[in-house]
C-alpha cells in the first residue's frame, strides 16, 4: 500500500502546539509540492493563498490563520516574503537552519520548556498590516453599551450579574454589557472606507480598496456586534457587485472624434468580469488587441500593472487556475511592458 508522507521534524513535535505544528507541516508539504513540480523560487520561496490555509483549519476568520503564520515567523521558522511590492499575496520560505537547530536540544528539555503557542488576538501586539489603524489591546473598560448576543467580550470586566452558560453558549444581557473603547472608532473608519469605495469610479483602485476594507471588517469583528459586522459585509458585497457590473474602463486615446462619428465606436474599452476561463482568455486577447491598436505606447506599462491586478482578481474568484493566472500575467507583460 502506498501512503503519502510529509517530512515532519521530530523535535518540533515537543516544542510547538498542535496548530503551529500542523501549520508548519502544511508549509513543508507545500514546499515539497513546488519542488516536485519545479516551481520553487530561486530563493526557496513558494506560494499558498491564506484562504487555503483557512479551509484546511476550518477557520472562517483569516486573522486566526495569519496569527499562526506570524507566530512561526516571529519564532524564525518561516519567512514571509511580499511579492511585486506587496501587490500580490505573500510567498513563504522555510528556515531549515532554525529547524535543524532543534536537533541538538534533548527531548526532556523540550518537554520541560514552555510550549510555543499561537499568538492570541487579545495579545497586546501591533497588527503588521497597512490596513490596520489600531493596536489589538487588552481592555478592562466597564463602559455600558448595547451588544449583540453572539459577540464574546474578551479581556474586559463585565458589569452584569445574569451571564448564563448553557451548552457552552454564552448569552449576555444586551442592556448592561460593556462597550469596547474602539467600537466607535472602528465604526467611523468603516463608514468612511465604504463611502470612498462606493464613490470610487476607477475599477482597479476599487479592487485594492475592497481587499483593504475586508481586512478592516475582520479586525473590527473583535469590537463590533455581529449584526453590525454582517451589515458592513453586506454593504461591501453589494458595492463590489456594482463595481463588477460596471467593469474596468480603459480610455482609447488614439480614437478620434471623426472615428467615433464615422464608425460609431466608443473611445472607451470596457472589460467586464468573465464567468469562466474561456471568457477570460477571450477578454485578455481582446484587451491586448485594443491596447495595441488604440492606446498610446507611453501608457502600456500602466495598463500592464492594472491588468495584472485584474487577472489576479479573477484567480482569487476561482475563474481561472493559478497556472492560467501566471501565463496571462506573463502574456500581458511580454506584450505591453517595456
Amino acid at each position: 500500500m502506498t501512503v503519502q508522507f510529509t517530512r515532519l521534524p521530530t523535535k518540533l513535535i515537543y516544542a510547538l502546539d498542535s496548530d503551529l505544528l500542523k501549520m508548519l507541516a502544511i508549509l513543508i508539504q507545500q514546499e515539497s509540492y513546488w519542488i516536485e513540480h519545479k516551481k520553487i523560487g530561486s530563493d526557496g520561496s513558494f506560494y499558498k493563498p491564506v484562504k487555503e490555509f483557512a479551509d484546511i483549519f476550518r477557520k472562517k476568520n483569516l486573522q486566526d490563520v495569519r496569527l499562526m503564520i506570524q507566530t512561526l515567523q516571529s519564532e524564525g521558522f518561516v519567512e514571509i516574503l511580499s511579492s511585486k511590492g506587496g501587490k500580490q499575496a505573500n510567498y513563504y520560505r522555510i528556515n531549515w537552519n532554525k529547524i535543524k537547530a532543534y536537533n541538538d536540544i534533548p527531548i526532556p528539555q523540550l518537554i520541560n520548556d514552555p510550549m510555543l503557542k499561537t499568538i492570541k488576538r487579545t495579545t497586546k501586539k501591533s497588527v503588521e498590516d497597512s490596513t490596520a489603524l489600531y493596536q489589538q489591546i487588552e481592555n478592562d473598560s466597564t463602559i455600558s453599551y448595547q451588544q449583540d448576543n453572539s459577540l464574546a467580550v474578551r479581556d474586559c470586566t463585565s458589569t452584569i450579574d445574569n451571564i448564563k452558560n448553557i451548552n457552552n453558549n454564552i448569552t449576555i444581557d444586551n442592556t448592561t454589557s460593556t462597550k469596547s473603547p474602539l467600537h466607535d472608532a472602528y465604526k467611523d473608519r468603516l463608514d468612511s472606507l465604504l463611502a470612498d469605495y462606493t464613490n470610487e469610479s476607477d475599477y482597479i483602485r476599487a479592487l485594492d480598496m475592497y481587499s483593504s476594507i475586508q481586512k478592516d471588517i475582520e479586525y473590527a469583528s473583535e469590537y463590533l456586534p455581529t449584526t453590525e459586522i454582517d451589515n458592513y459585509k453586506h454593504q461591501l458585497t453589494e458595492t463590489m457587485i456594482k463595481h463588477e457590473s460596471d467593469g474596468w474602463n480603459i480610455l482609447l486615446d488614439k480614437i478620434t472624434d471623426d472615428m467615433i462619428q464615422t464608425y460609431h465606436i466608443s473611445n472607451v474599452h470596457n472589460i467586464k468580469t468573465p464567468s469562466n476561463s474561456q471568457q477570460f482568455a477571450y477578454t485578455i486577447n481582446d484587451l491586448l488587441g485594443n491596447v495595441n491598436m488604440y492606446v498610446s505606447n507611453d501608457r502600456w506599462d500602466e495598463i500592464a500593472v492594472k491588468a495584472e491586478k485584474w487577472i489576479t482578481h479573477q484567480w482569487e474568484n476561482d475563474i481561472i487556475s493559478y497556472d492560467h493566472q501566471q501565463e496571462a500575467i506573463e502574456k500581458v507583460y511580454s506584450k505591453l511592458a517595456s
